[in-house]
């Protein structure tokens, strides 16, 4: 025998044992792609699980932070009596401060949008409690400060905290939509 035949006839057996090995490779690959996208989704799904009730707690807390520092529910837990504005409003201020610090930590889980509209609330109050100092004078009583603060809110359309409150609503709702 010669050598082309030689590998010719050794080529016979060797070139579809070749082909069959790149072919079950192939399928192994696929096989193995599929396995692995299936496993992911599966990881992903375990973890939206778990972290479903952590998001659902940090929104319940950020809602009740909102409804904490609004002005129809902050200002009737601080007394007044004996207070300058300046004094109150420097009560109130921090108040808003130290709900908002214990708070902190559920940003991790909000989105940026209502992590940024509960922030933009926050300041908002900040700025009304601020406008209405300067409208009554630091000396002034503390009562006429907490009439400012409701006159400015009576005349608002909708608070800061309404409107960041609808924000983390909205956001929140998409894990309820069928």
């Amino acid at each position: 025998m010669e050598a082309v035949e030689i590998i010719a006839e050794v080529l016979k057996y060797v070139a579809p044992v070749a082909v069959l090995l790149i072919v079950v490779k192939y399928m192994n690959d696929q096989q193995m792609e599929r396995l692995k996208a299936e496993h992911q989704r599966l990881v992903r799904s375990e973890v939206l699980r778990a972290h479903l009730p952590l998001r659902l707690t940090a929104y319940e807390r950020a809602v009740l932070f909102l409804e904490r520092i609004s002005p129809e529910h902050l200002l009737p837990r601080i007394p007044v009596q004996g207070k300058t504005a300046a004094a109150y409003h420097q009560e109130l201020v921090r108040e808003i401060q130290t709900e908002y610090e214990h708070n902190l930590a559920q940003q991790i889980y909000i989105s940026v949008g209502g992590w940024a509209a509960l922030v933009r609330a926050k300041d908002e109050i900040h700025n009304l409690l601020n406008t209405s100092l300067s409208e009554v004078g630091r000396e002034a009583e503390a009562i006429l400060l907490v009439r400012k603060i409701f006159e400015i809110c009576s005349t608002t359309e909708l608070l800061p905290t309404q409107k960041a409150a609808n924000v983390l609503k909205a956001d929140i709702q998409v894990y309820f939509q069928p």
